[in-house]
């Protein structure tokens, strides 16, 4: 991930910039998720009910970690 700063009317402003080196592959997304659906805080409006995130969102990037350590 890179990160833009820039400088307006003396306000700093960050641009996050996410790379395909930052993106989970389909394969450990597909990992996560079967972890997902075996756990007792699994919603199904597919939410996690531990952290309260949208699951698929979560599992985006390859840093990303279960709030309670299964993954």
């Amino acid at each position: 991930m890179r990160i833009e700063e820039e400088i307006i009317g003396g306000v700093v402003y960050k641009k996050y910039i996410i790379e395909e080196s930052d993106l989970a592959t389909q394969e450990q997304r597909d990992t996560w998720e079967v972890v997902c659906q075996s756990c007792e805080h699994v919603q199904e409006d597919g939410t996690c009910g531990a952290c309260g995130y949208i699951r698929e969102a979560l599992m985006n990037l390859v840093t990303s970690t279960c709030p309670e350590g299964k993954w």
